[in-house]
């Protein structure tokens, strides 16, 4: 885990070397990041996203609507002490 983790830092640094060196980038540390993240997607966080995904379609194929907003925006509000809605 170790060793994947410092390739992937390596690979990083190597990414902001070459973009720090082209003088038309000027970007934020928090874009550099998204852009990193843009073009090197965590293949476990789109799995994960691809089978919660295919776990709602299978409920809607089975007839499983969930809850309207409306219900989801009073439980959300009660559950963090916020105001009801006007």
């Amino acid at each position: 885990m170790f060793a994947q983790v410092g390739d992937e830092l390596r690979k990083f640094h190597r990414f902001l070397t070459e973009k720090l060196n082209d003088s038309h980038i000027d970007w934020s540390p928090e874009e550099a990041v998204d852009e990193w993240r843009r073009l090197h997607p965590d293949s476990q966080a789109c799995a994960e996203e691809v089978a919660a995904i295919q776990e709602a379609l299978n409920d809607l194929a089975h007839g499983e609507r969930g809850i309207t907003f409306e219900e989801f925006d009073r439980d959300f509000r009660k559950r963090h002490n916020l105001p009801d809605k006007p």
